[in-house]
């Protein structure tokens, strides 16, 4: 049966993992995920690829201290065919964003991670690592949002946890954004996502888990060490919130029966609307595999 795990209070000592076959107490946890999707111009796709992959994804994220995990994820043209937009909305990166980068930062440690990480990005600008001119790119939806929790799909088995989700040789994920509808608050969308709608998805979604993140503007310690990532989302950061759906067979089959419906049942729901979803495939570290595919 699939139930919630709800994300454990950072002063609980020593308390097992919930919901989970474990013997060991589970100490590390998330506390924000780092959500990236990048656009680069058309031409650039390999050489965005190799900079991203072979520097900046180790200099700009994987070494700094408080970020424990990270997976570089890619939309082909094939799965691009299958993102979806709600008609209406001001968030449509249905034909942008075909990069998505994740990171884990350490619950407890985001206040001390995200200084340093605008430094490392203004240290790394200095050092001419940015190449801001010659790798034109744009940020279509980049986000340091606070964790809210995870639904596994089998809570008792002895399978990957949260804080495995991007090291686990995962085959697939599917994000999705969504908005809180007028007279609703987040909160209440995000109880109902994890009591209802998503225990209730993920056997027919064929994921194993399904994280649970919220928008928000980015720290000032990092926003005011880069012009290149908007910072400032005002009230629909503080509206919108992120899941992340994690496979490990093909995203792309059966997606008409597993991921489509979602949309409907979701403004079914009353409480919040998807907003965008596109589902992602990982890219192979050190290659450029998948980047002729995507335009």
């Amino acid at each position: 049966m699939t139930t919630p795990a709800a994300a454990p209070a950072p002063t609980t000592e020593g308390a097992p993992s919930p919901g989970r076959g474990r013997q060991l107490p589970q100490h590390v946890r998330i506390g924000s995920v780092w959500v990236s999707l990048m656009e680069p111009e058309d031409g650039h796709d390999a050489a965005f690829n190799r900079w991203y992959g072979d520097d900046h994804f180790y200099a700009g994220g994987m070494s700094l201290a408080w970020i424990f995990a990270g997976r570089r994820w890619v939309c082909t043209r094939e799965l691009q065919d299958l993102r979806y937009a709600r008609e209406g909305t001001s968030f449509r990166p249905v034909d942008a964003g075909r990069f998505l980068h994740l990171n884990f930062f350490s619950e407890g440690h985001v206040d001390e991670a995200a200084p340093v990480l605008g430094e490392t990005i203004a240290r790394l600008a200095g050092e001419g690592r940015m190449y801001v001119d010659s790798i034109p790119r744009r940020h279509v939806f980049s986000r340091l949002q606070p964790y809210a929790g995870v639904v596994y799909d089998d809570p008792d088995g002895d399978g990957p946890l949260d804080v495995h989700a991007l090291d686990f040789p995962f085959t697939g994920v599917v994000v999705q954004v969504l908005q809180t509808r007028e007279g609703h608050d987040r909160d209440e969308l995000v109880r109902w996502l994890r009591e209802d709608f998503v225990p209730a998805r993920l056997p027919a979604a064929r994921a194993a888990m399904c994280l649970i993140s919220l928008d928000a503007d980015l720290p000032d310690s990092v926003a005011q060490k880069t012009s290149r990532v908007p910072s400032a989302y005002g009230d629909a950061a503080a509206r919108r919130l992120t899941l992340l759906w994690f496979v490990a067979d093909d995203v792309r089959e059966g997606w008409q029966d597993r991921f489509a419906p979602h949309a409907d049942a979701l403004a079914a729901g009353g409480l919040g609307d998807l907003e965008f979803a596109g589902p992602f495939v990982p890219l192979e570290p050190g290659t450029n595999r998948y980047v002729d595919d995507l335009r």
